[in-house]
Formats: C-alpha cells, sequence, structure tokens
C-alpha cells in the first residue's frame, strides 16, 4: 500500500511540475521587449523590487557533492553564505533593506530559499543573463524532494527525494555564477569541506540515536 501511495505521488509531482513548466515557458518564461522604453520601465520595476550585487560563487557539481556527503546539512551553511553576501549588496530603489539575519534566513530555509530563488532571476534579468524557472517552480521541487525522504515508501524512492533536495540548489548556483567573469575552481575551500564533515558526522550520530531509541 505504501509502495504505491508513493509512486501516486511521484508521478503527481512530476506531472504537476512539467505542467507549471509548459505554462511558465509559454507565458513568463520569455521577456519580449518590443521597446527601448519598455526595457526601461522593466528595469525600473527590479530596481524597486530590489538587486543583489553580492553572491556567493562555487562550483555547482563541487556544491552537490558536499550536500550529498553532508546528508543535506550542507545547504544550510550554503543558504547561510548566500544571505550573508546578499544582505551586504542588496539595493533597492527606495534604499529600503533587507531584514532579519543571515543565519535567520537560512534556518528559515522554507521560505528564505524562494525569496533567494526570486532575487537571483531579477538580477540575471536586469543583467541581461538567462533566468531559471520561478523561484515557487524550484521551491515546491526542493521542498516536495525534502518531504519524500520521509514519507513512508520504499527507499529507492525516498533516495530519488534526497537527490531532488540536494540537486535543486544547483540550479539556483548555476545562475549565480553567470554573474561573474571570474574562474570558479571545482576544488572546494577548507571551510566547505569542515561543514560538510560536520554535517555528516551530525547526521550519521542522529540515525544511530533514533535506532538505538527504537530498539529499546
Amino acid at each position: 500500500m505504501f509502495y504505491n501511495n508513493g509512486m501516486e505521488r511521484l508521478l503527481e509531482i512530476i506531472g504537476i511540475v512539467v505542467g507549471m513548466y509548459v505554462i511558465y515557458a509559454l507565458t513568463m518564461g520569455k521577456w519580449n521587449y518590443t521597446s527601448q522604453a519598455q526595457r526601461e520601465h522593466r528595469k525600473t520595476e527590479l530596481k524597486e523590487a530590489g538587486l543583489s550585487v553580492r553572491f556567493y560563487f562555487m562550483h555547482p557539481r563541487t556544491q552537490f557533492v558536499l550536500t550529498l556527503a553532508s546528508g543535506g546539512i550542507f545547504t544550510l551553511y550554503w543558504l547561510y553564505k548566500q544571505w550573508s553576501r546578499v544582505l551586504r549588496g542588496f539595493k533597492r530603489l527606495d534604499g529600503t533593506p533587507l531584514s532579519g539575519s543571515a543565519w535567520g534566513r537560512a534556518l528559515g530555509g522554507w521560505w528564505s530559499f524562494f525569496a533567494l530563488g526570486n532575487l537571483i532571476n531579477r538580477t540575471c534579468e536586469y543583467m541581461q543573463k538567462e533566468t531559471s524557472w520561478p523561484s515557487w517552480l524550484w521551491g515546491s521541487v526542493w521542498l516536495s524532494g525534502l518531504g519524500l525522504v520521509f514519507v513512508p515508501v520504499e527507499m529507492e524512492y525516498r533516495l530519488a527525494g534526497f537527490v531532488i533536495f540536494c540537486f535543486v540548489p544547483t540550479v539556483l548556483q548555476r545562475r549565480i555564477n553567470t554573474l561573474t567573469a571570474e574562474h570558479i575552481p571545482a576544488f572546494p575551500r577548507a571551510v566547505e569541506i569542515v561543514v560538510m564533515l560536520l554535517g555528516a558526522v551530525c547526521v550519521v550520530g542522529c540515525v544511530m540515536a533514533w535506532h538505538q531509541f527504537l530498539g529499546r
């Protein structure tokens, strides 16, 4: 029963994502500026919503591997690093700064992930770089992957959900990396390796403690 329910939920997620992407690709996915006036109007809208001149740059494959190896914990560090840069580089037309702290936004990733995706897309569009799917779509896929990890289904579906959860942030990172012309090395920084190892230890410890608790 759990197996069939898991399959149905996975197929529903895939169908919803495909449908949302088709709608997005046919409508908002393509901005068509027929005049310079329209372009300037859109630039003003983007500046009113807010842009950032600072982001955290790292190689997407490195990010994916570190996130997998840390049991997903590396995503918290990644969110913290992104928001710590964004909070220092955020610019809005009326001068209003972003509220909150980098750690607060990292721990509240279930909502700040959507805000980060919107900010990245706005900045990419303003800089005339390729944008990604809207953040509500990627954020939904990201949270669905995490949710699938905890659904009582076959292990392969939980693993698929975990891979999705680890992969989606790399999509945002790829868009971020288009904003710099600097070479981004694939070898991780020392602090990133330390965070990955600490995350792996925490996850293994939690799993062992959980099994010991159930064993009692």
